[in-house]
């Protein structure tokens, strides 16, 4: 039937709308999950990495630091004492302290603080010093932290105080999960003047 100049089907083929079916949809949405969960697998497994070189690296910069201040001041002191977990050096005044004159002696004393920072940082390393006397209590700042409880002390089998030869031992948190797994450090400082003077 023609109307207007335009052919026109009544009885027009009805074209078939072109989509998915539902198991198609399904495969994909299977498909998608495996892709998501393996992504987020991936993405758990760098940020536990992640952790883990973060607590080794605030370990590996906490030793490194807590045993150069500690090697350096036990080659100049001029007087050495451990006891009770806290090692007292005594050096003369050489700029360290402006409190301290040019002819006094700066006394410090390096010990565990009392309490833990907190469960993830552990215990800190503390140092109070003072002008010819001991450091008061309030006189404590912490130097770092990452120590676990009781973890600095001397291995008294090694040390040779009479040489001047100090063997001292870290023990550092290595799980901020589980304090009680630790990591265990010792190293060597040798007092100079001891050395050299001792026959």
């Amino acid at each position: 039937m023609k109307k207007n100049g335009y052919i026109c089907l009544r009885n027009a083929v009805t074209y078939r709308q072109a989509g998915f079916t539902l198991i198609e949809l399904m495969v994909a949405l299977v498909i998608g999950l495996i892709i998501i969960l393996g992504a987020g697998q991936l993405f758990l497994m760098g940020f536990q990495t992640f952790r883990q070189i973060e607590l080794l690296s605030n370990k590996q910069a906490a030793l490194t630091f807590a045993t150069e201040t500690l090697i350096r001041d036990i080659r100049r002191a001029s007087d050495i004492n451990f006891s009770s977990r806290e090692l007292t050096v005594q050096f003369p005044n050489n700029g360290d302290m402006a409190a301290c004159g040019p002819g006094e002696n700066v006394i410090r004393v390096y010990r565990l603080s009392n309490s833990a920072v907190s469960a993830t940082e552990g215990w800190a390393l503390t140092m109070g010093q003072d002008c010819d006397s001991t450091p008061t209590s309030g006189a404590f700042e912490p130097l770092v932290t990452g120590f676990a409880d009781g973890g600095f002390g001397r291995n008294e089998a090694e040390t040779d105080e009479d040489n001047g030869i100090w063997v001292l031992e870290f023990s550092l948190m290595n799980n901020r999960d589980n304090p009680e797994e630790t990591d265990d450090f010792s190293f060597l400082a040798v007092n100079r003047s001891q050395a050299v003077t001792t026959p």
